[in-house]
């Protein structure tokens, strides 16, 4: 398990998304410790409208609308799981 590359989860902190609940988001990851995942609080990722918004790296997926419960199926599922959430993607960065 230690040679799998570290996941980094971003949530996006700026105007919109904190104003639609990015911190209940942020707070929900931040408080599932899982290894080699780090969860972090970043500005913009530029899809403002469409938030809260979190990117998975290095899988390059973004998820938009997250609320809390949105945030655990995230962890459950991708990165507990490893199986993104097709459902969840923002549809103009991962068209159908």
């Amino acid at each position: 398990m230690d040679n799998l590359p570290t996941r980094r989860v971003l949530v996006c902190q700026h105007r919109t998304c904190t104003k639609d609940g990015a911190a209940e988001v942020l707070s929900t990851l931040e408080q599932q410790k899982i290894i080699n995942v780090n969860v972090e609080a970043c500005g913009c990722l530029g899809l403002c409208g469409s938030g809260p918004m979190v990117l998975v790296l290095p899988d390059n997926v973004y998820y938009w609308h997250i609320d809390s419960q949105k945030a655990q199926a995230i962890i459950d599922t991708h990165l507990l799981g490893n199986e993104a959430i097709a459902s969840m993607m923002h549809p103009r960065l991962h068209p159908n």
